[in-house]
Formats: structure tokens, sequence, C-alpha cells
């Protein structure tokens, strides 16, 4: 033993390395004891570990109190919040995963495009099926109108926002809703423009020249919207729904009041629709128009970036949605205001002809999803507080003290969130420019065009020969994906309906085993087999109008 310790004297990196390795193994062993319910020796408490990415003030102060209150009531319970920032949240929870070191619930949703694409392989493979569960009453609405009714129908989308559609599974728990409104320094609009927001599009315009004129004459630069490429999307999505909603009748080949990306894809593919046509080009030049009022080099800024311009009194509005509301009314030094993005009127000379009117939130699903892992030790209890968190007294308190939207039917909204209360009547997205193959293409071009680096013809012009270079490969990876999709679900129902009927050998780790859900994933199963007949049907129709043989 003197004669390795004499050896090891000799190399202190390595003994360096030796000490911080048995260090950093303790650590890892306590905390893993801890996590597990505390010390050897301690009285034992189920431990729930919940992991988000909310970081805006208020909400971790509103969740500890939900946990604390959970806790009154279930003594032997201790529920920790872990909190990763929104930037690598995605990547933190990989890795979780795959080392099968995930918390017992995890907020389910971050990842940009490819996040969207992985989850439902993580739900499908990480984490516990909810639909068992999700047709019984939950026990924490006893003595309310709905003790009696079904947990999913006591959202106000009936748990849609939990529901995974290429799975056809409930997988995670929704505890708020969100909308996106245009919010403004109210002291700054006062003081330019008048007591009354612009009602128009034309009088937003002229507000946005007041504030450039403003910020000239008292020395300081001054941008009217705080934008980044986050922020545009919300602008244009905005702006969109309003020009070509009348494309619904053009594009719902199957008269199912929505357009599929392939139903948008053919017809921009084969010439039935063109990209300049005017109410097509009208929606692109008034999004270009308004972009001289954000800031210099916008589509490269961040969300953060946007959002600090605003609150340090540089810019006078900005459009996001409602889970900023605290967060902003927190740390802003001026009265914010909130309104809906203005649009143009009918009688507007350049717009008005096609405009249509804003975009519906009829269709808005719940947000601030939890998800169970199946790595937990407790997800029975883990099930359990979410049932009490998404009760209707606890969802409606929870969502008071984070300035957020309750997704229980019934639930009282705070006054001053009534802004954001969705907005049911108006129109859904009619078309769709990013068809199956043509993203990356699309994504390079609008920048070049919002910059003004190539006039609209030429944006046109490219993104149609993207079309017809690249939507062979899009559409026919498209809908192969999908079809896995339905072989996938119809192999669910089989299983489920195998448990249903008590054939040896069923598996009862299958998600759920009632009639109900059998039919629920029939009935879904049925109608995306119908989408998708119909969108091989529309893809092959426009080939052929293009002249190009089969699909």
């Amino acid at each position: 033993m003197k004669g390795l310790w004499t050896k090891l004297r000799r190399y202190p990196a390595l003994l360096l390395l030796m000490v911080v390795y048995v260090i950093s193994c303790g650590v890892v062993i306590t905390n893993a004891i801890r996590a597990a319910g505390g010390a050897p020796g301690e009285k034992q408490k189920k431990v729930l570990r919940f992991a988000h990415w909310q970081l805006e003030p208020g909400i971790r102060s509103a969740v500890d109190q939900v946990m604390a209150d959970y806790e009154e009531i279930h003594p032997d319970v201790e529920v920790r919040q872990i909190l990763i920032p929104e930037e690598g949240y995605f990547r933190w929870v990989n890795t979780q995963l795959i080392g099968r070191t995930a918390p017992d619930m995890i907020q389910c949703g971050s990842g940009g495009v490819v996040g969207w694409a992985l989850w439902p392989k993580f739900y499908a493979r990480y984490f516990l099926a909810l639909d068992r569960y999700v047709d019984q009453p939950n026990p924490y609405n006893k003595g309310t109108h709905f003790e009696d009714t079904s947990w999913r129908k006591t959202y106000f989308d009936e748990m849609e926002g939990g529901y995974d559609e290429s799975l056809q599974s409930y997988f995670s728990v929704p505890l708020s809703t969100f909308t996106v409104r245009l919010y403004y320094n109210k002291d700054l609009i006062e003081e330019v423009w008048g007591p009354s927001f612009p009602a128009t599009y034309l009088e937003f315009i002229e507000l946005c020249e007041e504030l450039v004129r403003y910020g000239e004459q008292a020395g300081r630069k001054l941008v009217p919207i705080a934008g980044s490429g986050y922020n545009f999307r919300q602008f244009f999505n905005a702006y969109r729904t309003a020009f070509t909603a009348d494309y619904l009748d053009r594009l719902d080949a199957d008269y199912d009041g929505t357009v599929t990306r392939v139903e948008s894809a053919g017809p921009i593919y084969s010439g039935a629709v063109e990209m300049t046509e005017p109410s097509i080009r009208a929606n692109f030049e008034l999004v270009r128009e308004l972009s001289e009022y954000f800031p210099q080099g916008y589509m490269a800024l961040d969300r953060d970036e946007a959002v600090f311009l605003f609150l340090q009194g540089h810019s006078a509005m900005i459009s996001t949605g409602s889970w900023d509301y605290k967060s902003l009314g927190v740390q802003s030094e001026f009265a914010i205001g909130v309104t809906d993005i203005p649009l143009p009127s009918k009688d507007n000379a350049r717009y008005g002809r096609y405009m249509a009117g804003p975009q519906t939130e009829a269709g808005l699903k719940g947000g601030f999803r939890m998800a169970i892992t199946k790595v937990s030790r407790n997800a029975d209890v883990a099930l359990d507080f979410l049932q009490y968190a998404s009760s209707l007294e606890r969802n409606q308190e929870l969502n008071e003290a984070m300035y957020w939207l309750p997704v229980i039917e019934g639930a009282e909204t705070r006054e001053h969130l009534k802004p954001f209360a969705p907005r049911i009547e108006g129109f859904s997205p009619s078309i769709e420019y990013e068809g199956p193959g043509a993203e990356l293409a699309y994504n390079q071009l609008l920048p070049a065009y919002m910059s003004g680096k190539i006039e609209y013809e030429e944006f046109a012009q490219q993104l149609v020969e993207a079309y017809r270079r690249e939507s062979h490969r899009g559409v026919d990876e498209y809908i192969k994906n999908n079809e896995q999709t339905l072989d996938q679900q119809m192999r669910f129902a089989a299983m489920r309906r195998a448990i249903l009927t008590g054939a040896k050998g069923a598996s009862e780790a299958i998600a759920g085993d009632s009639e109900a859900q059998y039919k629920r994933i029939i009935e879904a199963y049925v109608g995306q087999l119908g989408t998708r007949n119909n969108e091989i049907r529309v893809w092959t129709e426009n080939v052929r109008l293009l002249g190009h043989g089969e699909l």
C-alpha cells in the first residue's frame, strides 16, 4: 500500500483524478438515496420529482404552493421541482430518458421541429399511457358538479392537449392553456398616439411611423415592434389566416373543414394555386411592409432578445403568448396593455378586398403538459398528484397564481387575463406554404425576401421550383410515415381488443382496457385512413395535371 502511494505521488494529476472520481461517486450515491426517499435512518417518504422549463416569475412559487397543499393531505409524500432552462431542456430530457434517470414527471413538448418529431417515440418507449384513467372520474372533483364526470371531459378540450394522435393514446396531463396577443407599452402609446390603441392595420402603420418620429425627436432609436424570428411567425400566421381563409373551398378536397399539408402542396406543385395570386401575394407584401418596423436583423434574433428590447423601453410593442403576461408585468417599469393584432379593414384600399377575418381559437388545446415516466417508482402517486393539480378547484388556484389560463371547464380566469380569452368566432388557416420536401427552401427564401434581398417574383418562382424539384420525395416520405403510423395504430387496436375479449396472453401493459378506448382508437384510425387516401388522390391528380405521370 505504501509503495502504491509512493508511485501515485509521482503522478499528481492521476491522484487528483482519482480523488475527484471518488467524491463524484459519493455525490451520485447520496443524490440517488435522497431521490429515493431520504438518507438511511430517516422516516421514508415517497418522493416525486417534477421537471419543467417554465422559469418565468411566479411559476415556481405557484407550483410550490400546489405541492405544499398536496403534501398537507398526503404527509407521506414529498414533491420536488426540477427547473431546467428551455434552451437545454430537450437535450437534458433525452439524456435522462436514455440513462433511465428521469424524474417521475416531465413537462413534454420542447425541442422545436426535431423535438415534435421525437416526442411520440419518447412516449411509446419511456412514458406511461393514461388511457385507462381518463375515462374515470377525477377523485379530487368529489363534491363538485364533475363528481361523476370522466376526467377527460372535465377539460375544455376533452383533454386533447394530452392526446398523441400518432399513438392514439393519452400520454400527458395538461395544466394550463395559452393564446397569443399583442402587448404594448401603454404609457408610451398614450403619449405618442392617444388612449385608444389602433383598431385597424392602417392606423397601426400610422402608429409605427409616429413612434419612429418620436424616437428621432427624442434623440434615441425607438423600434416600434420588438420582433424576432419567433415573434415574426405569430404575426405571419395571423395575417395568413385573414388573407387566405377563402382557400378552404379550393383546397379542402375531402370537405372535412381542414387543409392538410398535401392538400396545400399538390395545387402549388401543379400550378392550380399560384404563388402570384393576388391574395397570396398581398399576404407576403403586408408582412414585409410591417417588418420594416421590426429591429434590423430580426430574423436572427431569438425570443429573449425581443423581450429584453421591449422591457428596456426601446420598443413599444411585442407579440407573444399569455405565458409571458406575469413575467412582462413584473419586470417592466411601465403599464402594459394587451390587444389583438390589428387587421386591415374591409375598406382598406390595398388589402381590404382580401380580408376574411381573424383566426379562430376554437381548436385551442391544453398546454403545460406533464407526462409520467416508466422508470418512476411511484407512478401511482404521480398520477394522483396530477389529478389533484387538474381538479376544478386546484387548477383554478394554480393558474390564478401563475397568471395563466386554466384548462378545466368552468374554472375562473383572472380579470387581467380576459383579453386572452380564446376567440371562438373566426377563420381557420387554409393554406400551408411549407409543403413536404419544400420546407428547407421556404425557410431559406423567406428571410431573403423579408430582408429585401430578393423581390416577390423571384421568391415565388424559386419556391415553386423547389416544389417541383423536392415534393415527389417529400410527399412520398410523408405518406410512408403516415402509413407506418396507421399500421402501428391497428396493432394497438388489435392488442386492446384482445384484452377486451380476454384472449390468452393478452398484455395488461397495453394502455387501457375499456370499450371506450377501443372505440376511440378505431374511430381515429378510420378518420386518418380516409385522410391518407384523400392525400394520395390529391397528389396523384396534381401530378397528372402538371403532366408528370403517376406518383
